[in-house]
């Protein structure tokens, strides 16, 4: 059988041509191509690696949206050189030429990919072979459906909870078609997300096994982790109710990832390599491979001449992870595993978990894809979700994940009320997810002040801030 990495390269290729493929034309001569290509699972198993490669690219989450314009935005990285676009983003400069490009690609793209995925939807309903891979086919379908709507809202839109029910939503596509699809206010939009995760929820019923044992042969069956599973649809159903506000909900989707059967477990070693690479087990509930960007990366981080020669990490790392604290028995794993002090020792590079430190492993290719969803970020969802009705449960929930950095307990007055321990988390937040493309939701859920990655400019929340600038021509995907 064909080695299954191979095989998502190759759809990741059919996805970047996706213009001149006959399977994604709408045109008659398109549809007996389709016809053709869905006529048994092979064909189908095609068009789902497709849409997974189509994600990895770099318009979307192989680089704009984990480390590249998201992680920036959030002032996780930067480039302090207004001759680089990373620049005019950590200044939120949208309107500048290419950075108004590069927004208005992620826009396109992500509906391009829900495109694909209505596709699929409409021929699966007609399918009648491998009932069991079709259902899980289509489960994923919706569930990759919302997770995409979900990422466009947050990006694109007003946070849900500081809004009302006049609020202007998205386009939800729900047709594989080229008609304009209709605009929906965001509580809306919101409520048909849901419906496309409870969907995906009920068709991944029996989808059990996301074990991974090494082997990636070809058998949509095996290998589940690196697709949307069951867990990833509970996680990004934990996701969204946080990011409405609904902590009941929030909590209990949270808790059900958490104890899945010992499926995920924080790290216990000394060491966070192994649990946080991709497609590793334990930590990561859902990335893409993408093998393919070691040498963008290397362009981006692995330069050490100076300021404005690079894309830096924050510049207040030791504050950040309060590396004078650290002592023999409470260190901080994350700082070693994703940071490396430069020489002048004013800047730092990003090591991707230490796997792009050099040459060699760049050439390596021993960066496998990239994680979208980790298992830290449910016990953060449930620990902010409970700490009005039991807070030692919710600072009990921080310290696990503390622990499995190295860490002891955080100290009480950091977290001795309400406010604080919301300003802790954000901080942890800050900690955990560099390239993940996490950290600038995070900050228009919390909608407080907040420092660039130099630790100069303090900015103040607001919606031009947090809502990307929808594209001119919008109205090619929603009527008004």
């Amino acid at each position: 059988m064909k080695n299954i990495f191979k095989y998502t390269c190759l759809a990741m290729s059919v996805a970047l041509l996706a213009s001149c493929n006959d399977f994604l034309d709408v045109q008659p001569k398109g549809q007996l191509e389709q016809d053709k290509m869905f006529q048994d699972l092979t064909g189908f198993e095609d068009a789902m690696f497709g849409i997974y490669g189509k994600m990895a690219t770099g318009d979307l989450y192989g680089e704009n949206l984990s480390w590249g314009l998201v992680d920036e935005i959030g002032q996780q990285f930067g480039y302090d050189n207004i001759q680089e676009l990373a620049y005019h983003f950590n200044h939120y400069d949208y309107r500048y030429q290419q950075a108004r490009s590069a927004i208005d690609k992620i826009w396109s793209n992500q509906y391009q990919a829900i495109s694909y995925i209505n596709n699929v939807l409409e021929h699966a309903d007609r399918a009648n072979f491998a009932p069991t891979e079709i259902r899980w086919m289509k489960g994923e379908c919706y569930g990759l459906r919302a997770f995409l709507h979900f990422d466009i809202a947050r990006l694109f839109c007003n946070d849900y909870t500081r809004s009302d029910a006049a609020t202007q939503g998205l386009p939800y596509a729900t047709t594989f078609d080229l008609k304009n699809k209709p605009k929906y206010t965001l509580f809306e939009t919101y409520r048909l997300i849901l419906r496309d995760l409870d969907t995906a929820d009920s068709l991944l019923v029996d989808d059990n096994d996301i074990s991974f044992d090494g082997d990636y042969q070809r058998d949509y069956r095996k290998g589940r982790v690196m697709l949307f599973n069951k867990y990833v649809v509970k996680a990004t159903k934990a996701r969204v109710y946080y990011a409405m506000g609904n902590y009941t909900e929030a909590a209990r989707y949270a808790r059900e990832v958490i104890a899945a059967n010992n499926l995920f477990q924080l790290n216990t070693g000394t060491t966070i390599d192994r649990v946080m690479r991709f497609p590793a087990e334990k930590e990561i509930i859902f990335g893409l491979y993408n093998n393919s960007k070691a040498d963008a990366l290397r362009s981006a981080f692995l330069r050490t001449t100076g300021r404005g020669n690079f894309v830096e990490a924050r510049r207040d790392l030791r504050e950040l992870y309060e590396t004078a604290s650290f002592t023999a028995l409470s260190s901080d794993l994350r700082y070693s595993a994703f940071f490396r002090e430069n020489a002048s020792g004013s800047t730092y590079t990003f090591s991707f978990v230490r796997l792009l430190q050099n040459d060699a492993e760049v050439s390596s290719k021993a960066l496998k894809g990239f994680v979208l969803i980790s298992l830290p970020e449910m016990y953060y969802i449930l620990s902010e979700s409970v700490y009005d009705g039991n807070p030692t449960e919710a600072v009990s929930l921080l310290n696990q994940v503390r622990r499995s950095r190295g860490l002891t307990a955080v100290d009480p007055a950091k977290v001795a009320t309400k406010d604080l321990f919301i300003q802790e988390m954000a901080r942890e937040r800050t900690r955990e997810f560099p390239g993940m493309g996490q950290t600038f939701y995070a900050l228009k859920h919390y909608n407080r002040s907040f420092t660039d990655f130099r630790n100069v400019n303090t900015y103040q929340p607001s919606d031009e801030i947090f809502n990307l600038p929808w594209p001119d021509r919008e109205i090619e995907y929603g009527n008004k």
